[in-house]
């Protein structure tokens, strides 16, 4: 699809009665050009029959982790054994839900695969996930359990201090469970999981999904970083900070030559693409044809957390949306500084509008 295709589709989407008339005159085309591209459209499935009838958007689908996030903001220097006067806030997370969180609001479609309880936080997981237009129908429901929770420790310049958690009932997302949501799951554009799910499970996803989608996967830690390393070469991208490519390297990375070749040697192990997050450094990007190293300059840090997720849900966006690897590592850098300008983990403004400016902004400087 062109982009000029897209444009049409989409106007189409918000008024399928629309006449190519009107479509010709707000993109200030010709009706014959409109024309041209509406039969392509049809050719290629997007449009079906002879009301423009648009056919089911493509999905993707993300398997991981949701709860709620606990962040505490100390007031003072981090002293150990010691009272910390702090800043409480609490709101929905967890790394998989703030990548398909990020991702709706560029508009993509998602279905979400987790597992929540009938708590509290459980029905707080529930009601923010439809809120947020998040398809969480095919998701684990368990009574009587504890629900994800996820606690941050932050400085006093807002970076992370240290995390703790307690993502249990993840384990209960089992090989057998997502063995009935293979249809689900190889119907989508793409898989998305992060590394909390069981070994087996994570093993039955590759299996799954063999040949046949493609999978995303973020670390999350280090040691989540140790326990896919079996599995890198099943995964057609991987987004890792420095601290989890070294675990995955197993080796430490002391400058960008050195992590240029952990990269390339990982490439050559058979992963296919990877995204190494390097904060205000910007990204590494790696596949076997390129190695790019590209940032934006940003000085103000309002909120480190979730700016890894708003990364990959960038790339993801632009994956789907075929952007080109170019204008997709832009989008995910933006994406990071969307999410670090924000007070919230998810910038609750992030859009593909909001993207496009901030990439104007920094290129114009």
């Amino acid at each position: 699809m062109t982009s000029k295709e897209r444009e049409i589709l989409n106007i189409i989407k918000e008024n399928p009665t629309i006449e190519q008339s009107e479509i010709a005159e707000l993109l200030n085309i010709s009706r014959s050009t409109v024309g041209v591209h509406i039969s392509s459209l049809q050719k290629q499935g997007y449009l079906v029959g002879k009301g423009y009838i648009v056919k089911d958007e493509d999905y993707i689908v993300g398997i991981g982790a949701c709860n709620v996030d606990i962040y505490c903001k100390s007031r003072m220097k981090i002293r150990t054994h010691y009272d910390h006067p702090a800043d409480i806030v609490t709101a929905l997370g967890g790394v998989m839900r703030n990548v398909i969180c990020n991702y709706s609001m560029l508009k993509g479609k998602a279905r979400f695969i987790t597992a929540y309880s009938d708590d509290v936080y459980g029905r707080m997981i529930y009601e923010n996930c439809k809120d947020n237009h998040i398809d969480i129908d095919d998701s684990l429901f368990i009574k009587n359990r504890s629900s994800g929770i996820f606690v941050q420790i932050q400085d006093e310049n807002n970076d992370m201090y240290l995390a703790t958690c307690d993502m249990s009932i993840l384990q209960n997302i089992n090989p057998e469970f997502v063995k009935g949501k293979e249809k689900i799951i190889l119907g989508g554009k793409l898989l998305v999981i992060d590394p909390s799910l069981p070994d087996e499970t994570i093993k039955e996803l590759i299996r799954m999904c063999k040949g046949k989608i493609k999978i995303f996967i973020d670390p999350i830690s280090d040691n989540y970083a140790l326990k896919i390393r079996p599995y890198m070469k099943d995964f057609d991208l991987i987004k890792p900070n420095r601290s989890e490519l070294e675990n995955m390297y197993g080796s430490k990375i002391e400058n960008e030559k050195q992590l240029k070749k952990a990269c390339e040697d990982i490439i050559a192990g058979g992963t296919k693409r990877l995204l190494v997050s390097m904060g205000k450094d910007g990204v590494v990007y790696c596949d076997k044809d390129n190695c790019i190293h590209r940032k934006f300059k940003e000085e103000k840090m309002v909120n480190a957390s979730g700016a890894g997720d708003a990364l990959m849900a960038a790339m993801i966006y632009g994956e789907v949306n075929e952007l080109g690897i170019d204008k997709t590592i832009d989008y995910a850098l933006a994406a990071g500084i969307a999410a670090i300008r924000s007070t919230h983990t998810i910038n609750e403004n992030m859009s593909v509008e909001l993207l496009e400016n901030i990439i104007k902004e920094k290129k114009q400087k």
